[in-house]
């Protein structure tokens, strides 16, 4: 991890408060707390959906509304779990409350016009926080990704994500 990796997270979440410097017409954000087991067993996941799915069409974006979360801190998630996608900091909440996002791990997926299409579970490995299945029999993130690529019209559809809850101070485990 060096300076321009933290300045990178830091101007990052500037440039995209700012709406700059986004092409791609579709937008997975990815909320994710670096405290959060559930956000760290989804690393890998995430790291093969960006690869399958990642084009000039669709952009991943991590973004790690933690109040207590420092640049140093989202650059060390980031380079330990491969994150291969921008993350930025949103401790003021202006994404968890523009999305509408409560736990992490919770992704929101929007459309060119900014809408959401998708928000919720990246698929249903979790039954509660602490109880996994032992059989994932629902990949959301991935259907919703796949209609993206084959064209195929959305209507907003949402799930529920298991995860840390999202407060104002940090996240804490859901009850």
């Amino acid at each position: 991890m060096n300076w321009r990796h933290n300045i990178w997270v830091t101007v990052g979440a500037i440039f995209l408060l700012a709406g700059a410097g986004i092409c791609a017409p579709h937008k997975v954000y990815v909320f994710l707390g670096e405290t959060c087991p559930v956000s760290r067993h989804y690393t890998l996941t995430l790291r093969n959906l960006h690869a399958q799915y990642a084009s000039e069409e669709l952009e991943f974006i991590g973004v790690f509304p933690n109040r207590l979360s420092t640049p140093t801190a989202i650059a060390a998630f980031k380079e330990k779990y491969m994150l291969p996608f921008s993350c930025i900091r949103d401790s003021a909440h202006a994404w968890v409350n523009r999305l509408g996002a409560t736990v992490t791990p919770e992704v929101v997926v929007v459309d060119s016009s900014n809408a959401a299409i998708y928000r919720g579970r990246i698929d249903n490995t979790f039954a509660r926080v602490g109880k996994r299945r032992r059989v994932v029999t629902a990949r959301d993130l991935a259907d919703v990704l796949n209609a993206i690529c084959n064209n195929t019209p959305l209507t907003f559809r949402q799930t529920q994500a298991i995860g840390c809850f999202i407060t104002p101070l940090q996240n804490t485990a859901q009850e």
